[in-house]
């Protein structure tokens, strides 16, 4: 059987900027991993985080989406949201 390669998620993709940005394995990250509890982010970190996703993604999320996220899972969710519209 011939492996084909498969496109990686958003949440891969997410994931993988994360793992880039906090010098982290991509295995010690996870969908449910708290921004601040399990990744030691501050408010500051979280917002260059997401400004680099959103250079990353061409997607801009609203100060209040921003500022409501707690997990990747909400990171995630977000970006697919602003990629559909």
């Amino acid at each position: 059987m011939i492996a084909t390669k498969t496109n990686p998620t958003t949440e891969d993709q997410v994931i993988e900027v994360i793992s880039w940005m906090l010098n982290t394995p991509p295995s010690h990250i996870h969908p449910y991993s708290s921004l601040q509890d399990d990744l030691y982010l501050d408010g500051i970190d979280t917002l260059l985080l997401i400004a680099k996703l959103e250079s990353c993604f061409d997607v801009y999320l609203t100060p209040e989406e921003a500022e409501s996220i707690e997990t990747i899972r909400d990171m995630v969710s977000y970006f697919l949201k602003r990629q559909a519209a």
